[in-house]
């Protein structure tokens, strides 16, 4: 069964709200959207060789912009993940089922020559390949870059690895709690002498899945202008290193490491959650023509022109001393008071909130974040739809397959005259 957004047929609409955090009534504006046109990559094909996390989460990316997805697993146990973690009734983990939507999925054994000679078959017909095995195994199996290739000029080819292909480290198993650890990133939002804290979802594997489909899809703007494919190469310690920004940038220019701050921000005071009466409050003061109306919101315009603080370097030096003047006011008022003030005073605030919470938020509700598809086990799964969206088109949401669901569809497609190319993906 096919899910999608519904077309939105009126351009305005108001919503009360009785959040804590939404004290007013919104009027929230709303867009068309066609349920006619497909995704953007409508007719694209790709071959699906990964598990677990990064590469998953880097062809769901590509199938929630229309690709046509065939996943291609191991017989009996498939992707590790479908059996991570929470199950739900129907056997099938939330890891597997928040990774693996808009995809097919075809069981062939790779250990087996007729699983390979069917693997090959399918890629002479692919436009992507996406694979993260660990270096060195494709070579082995024959179902490499330079190799497959050979029978399809146009291929992209996309390396998802722990380390990369090159480097001492490259054979290295890599997995995100590896890459959190070795990247600095635990020590940097861990004060001296407390336990290191991993980041609560796989941060390296998200952001290389992503990098991942930004460059297939850049490869294949290049494709259309050579008519050449391409090896697109990724590693999860490189993604996250690139991520920390200016994190990774000021201690190659100063030769320091950065100061462990919890929430709060290295270059910006204040930057990070702070404690009202009866809850926490997360606030972005970003400039000093920003600070000084965050003081006037406090009632304290004459923080303004202390020399303390008056500049945002200033508040850096003094940053205990402001932090407890701030957290001093705050904690005369609830955390909804201070969310409504801070609002009228255009500061950028925002309460914290658990995952339930903002799951029922009327931003999220408003926005359709949440949608439903219908799997064949489970009945209607709700998941977190993609956050890339097209106004003149509608996105359509398939449920993630069972293992082996499409295996003798797509097998018997290549039996066909017709070439593989010409089918899109099917229910």
């Amino acid at each position: 069964m096919q899910i999608s957004f519904e077309g939105f047929t009126k351009p305005v609409y108001t919503r009360r709200v009785h959040s804590r955090d939404w004290p007013r009534k919104h009027t929230i504006a709303r867009v068309e959207r066609s349920t006619t046109k497909r995704g953007p990559l409508d007719g694209l094909r790709v071959l699906d060789l990964t598990r677990a996390v990064a590469g998953p989460f880097c062809t769901m990316l590509l199938g929630d912009l229309g690709a046509r997805v065939i996943k291609i697993e191991e017989p009996g146990g498939g992707d590790e993940t479908r059996h991570w973690g929470q199950a739900s009734e129907g056997g099938e983990s939330a890891y597997f089922l928040a990774l693996n939507r808009n995809k097919e999925s075809i069981a062939l054994d790779l250990k087996q020559a007729s699983g390979l000679a069917a693997l090959h078959k399918l890629a002479r017909q692919a436009d992507v390949i996406v694979q993260n095995f660990r270096p060195g195994v494709v070579e082995r199996l024959g179902i490499d870059y330079e190799t497959l290739r050979a029978d399809n000029a146009g291929l992209i080819y996309a390396s998802i690895s722990g380390f990369g292909l090159t480097g001492p480290y490259s054979e290295r198993p890599g997995y995100d709690l590896i890459m959190q650890a070795m990247s600095g990133m635990m020590l940097a939002g861990s004060r001296p002498g407390e336990d290191p804290v991993r980041c609560c979802f796989p941060v390296a594997d998200i952001l290389a899945g992503q990098f991942a489909s930004q460059g297939i899809l850049a490869a294949l703007v290049e494709k259309q202008n050579t008519g050449q494919g391409t090896h697109v190469e990724v590693a999860l310690l490189d993604s996250l290193l690139s991520a920390m920004s200016y994190l990774t940038c000021s201690c190659l220019l100063t030769g320091k490491n950065p100061e462990a701050l919890y929430s709060g921000h290295p270059s910006i005071v204040p930057y990070q959650v702070l404690r009202c009466q009866d809850a926490w409050i997360a606030v972005a003061v970003p400039n000093d023509r920003i600070w000084r109306r965050f003081c006037k919101a406090l009632n304290k315009p004459e923080w303004a022109d202390d020399f303390r603080y008056a500049t945002n370097q200033s508040r850096i030096e003094h940053r205990a001393s402001l932090l407890a003047e701030i957290e001093g006011v705050l904690c005369e008022r609830s955390s909804a008071e201070w969310q409504a003030i801070l609002e009228t005073h255009h500061i950028p605030s925002g309460p914290l909130l658990s995952v339930a919470e903002i799951l029922e938020h009327p931003q999220i509700i408003a926005r359709d974040s949440v949608v439903t598809v219908d799997h064949p086990k489970l009945g209607p799964v709700k998941l977190i739809g993609s956050p890339m969206r097209f106004v003149d088109r509608t996105t359509v949401y398939r449920p993630p397959p069972t293992l082996g669901e499409h295996t003798s569809a797509v097998l018997e497609e290549l039996t066909e005259p017709r070439p593989l190319r010409s089918v899109i993906s099917q229910d």
